[in-house]
């Protein structure tokens, strides 16, 4: 399934638009206030990216497991020394609250933790590549 993500950036403007199999979604990503760009930083998107993925695999393989999950809360910490820097020590906490046995839940983590798409792609590096830049000039003024 092909994945996509676009940030259209403009003075008074951010637009952010994600899509996942075809199936395209605005989100609500505010502007940095009295600066152009994002109000929130790559490094907080990726380690979203991480909690989200974790959260939303906890309850598919549950489902899967037939497993009953009533809440997931992930909390992903890390750090980024200075600009330009990668991410290091990153790890994230697991909870949740369910009927089940605790020894299923703690497999059903560990689990997620095996098989999670994004901190898979983490964990093993994938290839990044600038396909093309584009450069125009702004209209000029009447």
């Amino acid at each position: 399934m092909e994945y996509t993500a676009s940030i259209r950036s403009t003075p008074g403007s951010h637009e952010v638009t994600v899509t996942a199999g075809g199936q395209g979604r605005a989100l609500d990503l505010p502007a940095r206030s009295g600066a152009p760009g994002s109000a929130v930083s790559g490094g907080e998107l990726l380690f979203l990216a991480l909690a989200t993925c974790a959260t939303n695999d906890v309850y598919r393989e549950a489902a899967a497991r037939s497993l009953p999950v009533v809440a997931v809360d992930v909390e992903v910490v890390g750090w980024f020394d200075a600009p330009g820097a990668r991410a290091r020590d990153v790890s994230y906490r697991v909870s949740v609250v369910s009927p089940a046995p605790e020894e299923q839940v703690r497999e059903l983590v560990a689990h997620v933790d095996a098989i999670a798409e994004v901190h898979g792609t983490l964990r093993t590096g994938t290839t990044v590549s600038l396909d093309e830049v584009r450069v125009s000039r702004p209209p000029e003024p009447s």
